[in-house]
Order: C-alpha cells, then structure tokens, then sequence
C-alpha cells in the first residue's frame, strides 16, 4: 500500500474506507491510510468523487495492499555469508508481507545455529521489521541437490510474488518495494527482472551487471564470437507470480547449474510475458569455490539438454561445436581428453528413444569435428603451427567437405596470409566483434558512468 508519490499526504476526517483507489484520466491513483503529513486538501475540494487530475497534490502509483512475498533460500554450509543474506531479504522496506524459507541441505560449519537465531528472533516478535508483517520457517536436511532445496520452498510459498536468493548473494535495499510497484502497474506481466553487481568475497563490486528485456531465440541459442553470456536475465534480481507454477511448475530438478535459465527458457515458451525493470535490484557473489566457478565448462551439459528441448536434437551440431571448443581451452587442446570429458554430457540422454539417441551421437560427431576447426584457428593464433595443423588434419578425416566450411576457411586464411598479416586481421575481428557486442547485446553499457556503491 505505500506508493510512489511526489507528496505525502492523507484527507483529513476521511475513512479508511472513503481512500480507496480512484480512478482519474488513465492514472490509477491510490489515496494512502498511512500518511502523516498535516496538507490542506485542494481547493473546492468537497467530495472524492469530485477529485481532477490537475488538483492532485501528487501522483501515486500503488502497490498492491496485502502482496506478499515468498522468498526461498537453498543453503549448504555457508556460514560466512548466509547471515547477511537473510539480512539482505528480511530487512526489506515497505507496506508488504515477507514470507522468508530457508532450505539447508545438513550444514556443518555453523550455519544451522545462525539460521535458527535469525527464525527465534522473528518467531519472537524481537526482529526489527520494516514492512508490514514478517515470518520465516527453515529446515535442515539432506537434499538432491540445489533445484530439490529450492523447489521444497517454492512448493509452500503461499505469497503473491515468489523468488529464490542463494545464500551468497544479497538484495539491494527498497528491492522488494520496486518490484511489488512494477507488479501492481503492469497487471499483465508475469515476471519481472531488473539489474545488479557482481560483487567479492568481501562484497566489493567487479562489475556492474546490466540486464535487458527477454529475447527468448537469444535464450535457447549461443555463439561464442557475439553473445559471451547468453543467460544475461540476473537470477537474484529475478521474481515472479506466484500463479506461474500453475502454468510451468517448478525448477527442473535433473538441471544443477542452469536451472534459473531453463525456467525463463520454459517460461517464454509458454508464453508468460517478462518485463525488465532497469534498476540494481540484487548482489551477485562471483569468488573461487563455488560451484559456478568450478570448471569454465560447468554449465555446458545443462546448455546443451536447454538447445536440444528447445532447438531440437538435428540442431545440435554447432552447439556441440563450442562446447568442445571450450572443453579444449581448458584441457589444453588435448583431443583426448576432450573427447572423454565430452562424453559425460550424454549420461542425462540415456532415457531417450534409440533413434533420438543415435541422432544426437551423430551431431556430436560433427560438432568435434568442427569445434577440431576453431582449435586450429587457436592454436595457430598462439603461433603452435604443428599442433595447429594435426588438429586441422583431424578435424577433416572422412569429412573432406568441411574444407569449405567457413571454420576451415578462417584457419586457411590465417595460414596463407602469414604471420604479420594474421596479426591484423585478428585484432580487426576483434575490434568489430566488440563493436557488434555493444551495439547488439551490451548497449547499456556504452557510455555508462558506474553507480555509487550502496553501502
């Protein structure tokens, strides 16, 4: 029920039932109970119905009286941090209801006392709450996983609005009160996104992280030259209605990295509209030792089941492409090894028809073939001419017709124009690589003078 307003102010000697929602032009105004400003209401003033437009003292947008939140944390020993994420959600302010879950998976390191200190204190009526009403409920008990943690909250949460905040990361302030406004003025939409940082161990920001409105073809495709990160929709700074899951259910609980992308994925294809609200809404935490910073290639098994659901298996080929490319730069461009490790994403297929199965092993096939073609390119850029063209020799095998393909057609330039020459056309691609980058998919970010911290 608090707005958005200009002025703050009440009707003197009106009823709580007398300011209720008024309807002027195409403004939808809320008149506030809870206001402590002493204004005269406007001249000629004698009825609500009597109130114009031009007469407002201010304009209100309102949010919706009674929205609640449902907020779910999944938790696995991260003492150090879980205390200022459960701050972070139930220190939010504004004329809301926080409905707080954490899910620990049977942490050792203490966070199991810290998490129950946090509950007693709000269960007690001792939390400093600054919204309209507060309540948390937490369990602790092994689980299948971070998708099984979160879906065991999502299934209880009985609030208006849902989301999930991993126990690292952290809400910015007024978070909640922005988002319940956008819900509340734009009726239609089911999920909203905004911004945030990437911040430190110690909560330090490394880069600002700028989101934009949904692209669901850019969601369910990837190429390693235009769109480095193709999930650019910030999780944390991500929230719903609770309604969604009566349309596309819960986290897919066979996806362990991806799952917040597999759901914005399944969610356009539903058709639920998503609006992007350009504001700093969440702290994302990026340090060594997490499960997102394990390997540079952790994400690719839950990519690739997302292009194969959403593209289809005939379309696999290139996606396998770059996820082999990447296995090599982080295997060293040992085939081998590249080979082996690939062989780990078709584990999850096994359930599939005989015939999906053999279309999907035919793709690969091709896609290591053509991902042989971009290590070439690499290895010769790095001047390592012998491993450059066994790898270019490798990847044509019995497929003499990729000697046309435009991977084989790069390594042949680079080969033929020499070293000097090679040099200038790869800082040329880079230069309008860069230039496509900004202009296509990073455009808020030109020009851009980074925001103050919050502290």
């Amino acid at each position: 029920m608090v707005t958005v307003q200009s002025r703050r102010c009440e009707l003197p000697g009106r009823s709580s039932a007398q300011q209720r929602i008024l309807l002027a032009g195409n403004e939808r105004l809320f008149l506030p109970s809870r206001t402590a400003c002493r204004h005269r209401h406007p001249p000629g003033l004698k009825s609500l119905s009597s109130l114009k437009l031009p007469q407002l003292w201010w304009i209100i947008r309102d949010v919706e009286e009674g929205t609640t939140f449902t907020i779910v944390t999944p938790s696995y020993n991260q003492a150090q941090y879980i205390g200022e994420t459960m701050e972070s959600v139930l220190f939010q302010e504004g004329d809301f209801a926080i409905d707080y879950f954490v899910a620990d998976g049977g942490s050792v390191d203490g966070s199991v006392e810290l998490i129950r200190r946090y509950a007693d204190r709000v269960a007690s009526g001792d939390w400093p709450a600054r919204c309209a009403k507060v309540s948390m409920t937490w369990i602790s008990e092994p689980d299948q996983g971070q998708s099984d943690a979160i879906n065991k909250g999502l299934r209880r949460a009985s609030g208006d609005i849902v989301s999930y905040i991993n126990s690292d990361d952290l809400y910015c302030p007024r978070a909640f009160q922005r988002v319940a406004a956008e819900f509340a003025t734009h009726s239609d939409v089911d999920f909203v996104h905004g911004d945030g940082d990437v911040i430190d161990q110690v909560g330090r920001r490394l880069w600002e992280w700028l989101s934009r409105p949904y692209d669901y073809s850019l969601l369910t495709t990837y190429h390693f030259l235009w769109n480095a990160i193709t999930n650019y929709i910030l999780q944390p700074a991500t929230f719903w209605r609770t309604a969604v899951r009566d349309r596309i259910g819960y986290l897919d609980e066979s996806f362990h990295y991806a799952m917040d992308l597999e759901y914005w994925v399944r969610a356009g294809q539903a058709g639920l509209k998503f609006r992007h609200l350009p504001i700093k809404l969440a702290k994302l935490r990026d340090m060594p030792g997490t499960k997102s910073q394990s390997s540079p290639t952790v994400f690719w098994q839950d990519q690739l089941e997302i292009y194969r659901r959403h593209r289809g298996s005939s379309a696999l080929a290139i996606y396998f492409a770059y996820y082999y490319y990447n296995l090599g730069l982080e295997y060293d461009f040992d085939l081998e090894q590249i080979s082996l490790k690939g062989q780990q994403a078709f584990a999850r297929w096994t359930g599939l028809p005989r015939s999906e199965q053999q279309i999907i092993a035919q793709h690969a096939s091709l896609g290591f073939s053509l991902a042989c073609l971009l290590l070439a390119s690499e290895l010769r850029r790095r001047e390592l001419y012998p491993d450059a063209a066994m790898t270019y020799r490798r990847a044509l095998g019995d497929r003499r017709r990729l000697a046309l393909h435009p991977f084989a057609v790069a390594y042949l330039v680079r080969r033929l124009a020499g070293r000097r020459v090679s040099s200038i056309l790869d800082r040329c691609a880079r230069r309008v690589i860069l230039a496509y980058r900004l202009l296509r998919y990073d455009y808020r970010y030109l020009g851009r003078k980074p925001e103050p911290e919050e502290s």
